[in-house]
Formats: C-alpha cells, sequence, structure tokens
C-alpha cells in the first residue's frame, strides 16, 4: 500500500493525532496526565456515544444540530420523572423512548416537508435548551439519594477496575454500529442516500425511511448519553452539553466522515473524539486558557473541511 494511500485516509490521521498528543501531554505534565486518563476516558465515552449517531446522520447526507440539547433535555426529564417517583427504570425507558420521538420529528420534518435538516434541527437546539434552562430555572436538578444506589443508575454511571462503565457501553456501541454501517443493508444504504441519492432511489433504496430512522438512532444515542452523564454525576445543570453538538461535528470530521455525507466510519468518529479531548484535557491540565481549545477546534475544522475540498482525489478511498 502505498504511503499516500495510508495517509489519504483521516482515520488514520486522527490516530497518528492522539497518539503524539498522549507523548506530548505526558512529555509535559508526567503522573498527572496519567491520573487524568480516566476522566479522559469517560468524557470520551460520553461524547462518543453522540459521535456515533452524528457520524451516521452525516453520513446519510443530513445533519443533527440539537443533539447536544437533546443531551441535557432527555437526562433532565430522566431525573424529574424520577424525582415524581417512576423507577428508575421505567424513567430510563420513557427517555429513551422520548428521544426517539425526537429523532423521528427531526426526520419526518425534514424529509416529508422537504426543510432543511440544519435549520430544523438549529430550531430544536434552541427549543430543547429554552426547555432545560426554563425547567431549571438555573439550578442543578439531582437525583433522590434514597435512589442513587439503584442498580440501572450504578450499571450506567458507576466503575469497573478503576474505569467508568460509560467505556465499555460506549465500546459496546461502536462496535455494533460499526457492524450495522459495513455489514448490514440499513448501512449500505445510509452510505447510498449520503452519496447519491437519486442511484438510491432509482435501485429502489427507501430512502426517507432510511434518513428517517437515522435520525431516530442519532437522537436515541444522544439521550442515552445523557442518561448516562446523569447517572454518573447524579445531577443535571442548566449547562450541560453546552455546545457538544458542534464538538460532535468536528470529531466526526476529524476522524474521516464527510461533511456531504456518503463517506465515513463510526470506529474513525471515535477516533476524532478521542483526539479532541486529548487536546482539551491536555490544555487544562496545563493551566492554559479553555478559549484556545475553541479556536484550535475551529481552525482545525475548518482546515480540514478546506484541504478535503481542494484535494478531493486524495481522499476519495476515504
Amino acid at each position: 500500500m502505498k504511503l499516500t494511500s495510508i495517509f489519504s485516509r483521516l482515520e488514520t490521521i486522527a490516530i497518528l493525532a492522539s497518539i503524539l498528543l498522549f507523548f506530548f501531554f505526558w512529555a509535559m505534565i508526567g503522573q498527572g496526565w496519567i491520573a487524568n486518563l480516566p476522566s479522559l476516558f469517560r468524557d470520551v465515552s460520553w461524547l462518543g456515544i453522540v459521535a456515533v449517531g452524528t457520524a451516521m446522520v452525516i453520513t446519510s447526507g443530513e445533519f443533527d444540530l440539537s443533539v447536544g440539547s437533546v443531551y441535557a433535555f432527555v437526562s433532565m426529564i430522566f431525573l424529574l420523572l424520577m424525582q415524581g417517583g417512576i423507577t428508575p427504570f421505567s424513567a430510563f425507558l420513557l427517555s429513551i423512548a422520548l428521544s426517539a420521538g425526537i429523532g423521528w420529528l427531526n426526520g419526518t420534518l425534514s424529509w416529508v416537508f422537504k426543510l432543511p435538516s440544519l435549520l430544523v434541527t438549529l430550531g430544536f437546539l434552541f427549543v430543547y435548551r429554552g426547555l432545560v434552562e426554563w425547567v431549571t430555572g438555573g439550578f442543578t436538578l439531582v437525583i433522590p439519594e434514597e435512589i442513587q444506589s439503584h442498580w440501572l443508575l450504578l450499571v450506567l454511571g458507576g466503575k469497573a477496575l478503576g474505569f467508568h462503565n460509560s467505556i465499555l457501553i460506549c465500546a459496546a456501541l461502536v462496535v455494533l454500529f460499526s457492524f450495522v454501517m459495513s455489514k448490514a443493508r440499513f448501512g449500505s444504504n445510509i452510505y447510498a442516500v449520503g452519496g447519491a441519492i437519486n442511484a438510491a432511489t432509482a435501485t429502489g433504496v427507501p430512502v426517507g425511511s432510511v434518513k428517517i430512522r437515522t435520525f431516530i438512532i442519532g437522537a436515541m444515542l444522544a439521550g442515552f448519553a445523557g442518561i448516562i452523564t446523569a447517572a454518573n454525576l447524579s445531577s443535571v445543570s442548566t449547562t450541560t452539553a453546552t455546545n457538544m453538538e458542534f464538538e460532535a461535528i468536528a470529531a466526526t470530521v476529524i476522524g474521516g466522515v464527510f461533511l456531504l455525507g456518503g463517506a465515513g466510519t463510526v470506529w474513525g468518529a471515535i477516533l476524532g473524539v478521542l483526539t479532541l479531548l486529548s487536546l482539551k484535557h491536555g490544555l487544562i491540565l496545563m493551566g492554559i486558557n479553555i478559549f484556545a481549545y475553541q479556536i484550535l477546534l475551529g481552525a482545525v475544522l475548518v482546515g480540514l473541511v478546506a484541504i478535503r475540498g481542494a484535494f478531493p482525489r486524495l481522499f476519495a478511498a476515504n
């Protein structure tokens, strides 16, 4: 395999970037960086679950800018249901069902009514974030102490061998949806409708159904990640998952997902998340202003999009 072929895959670049960042921050910070790894991997798992859904939505040729707000909104509903006396398991099922409904609404408005998904989900970003801010009133909602030891909350938010269970959950989801995208007909249809929608329609692919189901999966994963976070922290606040949707999109692009659809992988999105959050954690531990991370995030995102646009043949196989 030619060297240019290897480095034309953004997944490969993301792997190298993650490795370089790991050793760079280890050299600069020392044991503080190693001690921070459980927290880093926990945060990677939370954002990673969202990024899996985001990668699938973008690969289908659509956008979902509401995932951060859905993350916060669904986790808030999960807590409110438990505060109202509903068991954690029932609250979990209802919250996941709500997430699916949100995804269905996004997909239906975008496909059936031919509305741009970018604008539809941008609108719902403000709707759900506004509801979170209104209901919480700027305060933090807390899971009642008497149910914090419930088995479901311990499974979702607990630890095993010093690492958060969410890491294993995220890994399982990555394996599952990597299989779906690479081996299942539904995954092939996602690539087809994202890459050439007219050709997909001509060959009998149910384009509308594929896009709506992809939105449902994306919203369910965002809501699930929010529930996991709430179980881990035993709380939800107004600022939960602020700007997460933009981090998820940036991570998928860094991991090789094509913004115009039709190309990308789930595991590439996870590598993008690892790269981004390694940079974020490292800068914080070094005492550098967090706004530097936002500047670098924007610069890297624009740079990758510009490079891919300027050299389309180089990334044609990605």
